[in-house]
């Protein structure tokens, strides 16, 4: 060990010997509040100053391999990357990251022995204090790196200075969440290097991409893909604005009452919800006046299912070009949005009889039911009606007429689940009605501006 390495790995074997103590018995529901605070934070710190060391320490791989002597090569490691991966247990991805890091923050040694200074300096000074963390740091180096080779060194030294005081906090403002410290360096950049937006949204569009995967043997179709900024931000915000998490109660029974109220709480995730609003998107999409056509008729898919089947209300068909069966459930579902044309066939598969489309609501059917429901019915689903399916309340398949008497407006999420609850319908004199969870009566429900509000009858 030389002189230099020493005295620090002393200090880490002494560290290491106290911590590995105290760690083994700590029980932290054991700490009061103002305790679990203090040393949530102080951890914190001292686990900077670890990982500055590790970012320090991966950052020189790099210099030990290739060139005349591959000192990580005589070792039988085959990279820089590969040795650091070994040596620590850690992915090589991470491991990647630690070494491209702590090769922009490490001080260089010349052929003479002289340091040559870090590439950023208040960074790496920062990152080894233990006030800044490898998370905001290699943010920030990425942002700087990105604009350093078109603009003045000066306005980029500068720009380094601000950001560091707002990422590492001061005696004036506590440090900033490495979340949000990349949208602070985001503003700088674009501060100091106006025309390089222009290049980057233009490579973004080159990358821009949307694939549809395969089925898989669970009968869901991956998707995968790239939006460029506009286009992403759209999606979300489309989407977000009708995702929430809503909880329904019944607003004339006494708040809390445990005998009376029925609290009920989507219990879709996140993750579902978005699914569902994307479904709407798609079905609203499918039936706008200037879709394109596909063989001269507007895109649709088909199913392929025995008539036995659909009079007995189980049993599977297939989706042209899909493997996974589908359920007759789900079928019955389909059809009401979007009709079903009858192919006859003899055993052969020859076909006999083409009928014409049938048991789908027309348009003006569905302008109708547009006008008096104005969205899905379910309470406090905000679904508006362009999105939403139109649902036989009493079945096709049970003498239910496709009329507008019979069809109300439901989003996909609650058109896939209104036949096992937690909701009910029902159409007296053609007015739709809902019964569930804080509506224990038959409730009128209207979402038109027109319409009259909420009111029990009974």
């Amino acid at each position: 060990m030389t002189t230099h390495g020493a005295p620090f790995q002393d200090a880490v074997a002494h560290a290491t010997a106290i911590l590995g103590v105290s760690v083994a018995g700590l029980v932290p529901g054991r700490l009061s509040t103002s305790e679990w605070v203090t040393l949530l934070r102080d951890v914190e710190r001292l686990g900077r100053l670890v990982d500055a060391a590790r970012v320090a320490l991966a950052g020189d791989a790099e210099n030990r391999t290739g060139g005349p002597l591959d000192a990580l090569a005589a070792l039988g490691y085959a990279s820089a990357v590969d040795a650091v991966a070994t040596l620590t247990g850690l992915p090589d991805r991470d491991a990647k990251r630690r070494i491209r890091l702590g090769g922009k923050l490490n001080a260089g040694v010349s052929l003479t022995g002289a340091e040559t200074g870090s590439a950023h300096p208040l960074i790496a000074e920062a990152v080894s204090a233990g006030t800044l963390g490898v998370d905001a740091a290699t943010i920030l180096t990425d942002a700087l790196d990105g604009v350093s080779p078109r603009v003045d060194p000066v306005v980029v030294s500068e720009a380094e200075e601000a950001l560091v005081q707002l990422a590492a906090g001061s005696a004036n403002h506590p440090p900033l969440r490495a979340d949000l410290v990349r949208g602070q360096a985001q503003l700088f950049v674009e501060a100091i290097d106006p025309d390089g937006v222009r290049p980057r949204e233009e490579a973004a569009r080159r990358r821009r991409r949307f694939t549809i995967g395969p089925e898989t043997r669970d009968g869901l179709i991956p998707v995968h893909g790239l939006l460029t900024l506009e286009i992403g931000a759209s999606l979300k915000r489309l989407i977000d604005a009708h995702v929430r998490k809503v909880s329904f109660t019944d607003p004339s029974r006494p708040f809390g009452d445990p005998d009376t109220s029925v609290p009920h709480t989507d219990d879709r995730t996140p993750a579902q919800r978005r699914h569902d609003t994307l479904a709407d998107i798609i079905s609203a999409a499918s039936r706008v006046k200037d879709a394109p056509e596909q063989a001269g008729s507007a895109p649709a898919i088909t199913v392929t299912v025995t008539q036995t089947a659909l009079d007995e209300g189980h049993g599977v068909g297939t989706i042209d070009g899909v493997d996974t069966p589908i359920s007759v459930d789900s079928i019955e579902k389909m059809i009401d949005s979007r009709g079903i044309q009858t192919v006859t066939m003899n055993p052969n598969r020859r076909i006999l009889s083409l009928g014409s489309v049938q048991r789908c609501f027309t348009s003006s059917q569905r302008r109708a039911i547009t006008a008096r429901d104005g969205g899905c019915v379910i309470p406090g689903c905000t679904t508006p009606a362009g999105w939403c399916d139109v649902h036989h309340v009493i079945p096709w398949r049970g003498g239910g007429q496709t009329h507008t008497d019979n069809g109300v407006l439901l989003c996909w999420g609650h058109h896939q689940n209104i036949d096992n609850g937690p909701w009910r319908l029902t159409m007296p004199d053609g007015i739709p009605h809902v019964r569930g969870p804080g509506h224990p009566d038959w409730t009128h429900t209207t979402k038109a501006r027109t319409g009259p509000p909420l009111t029990r009858t009974g």
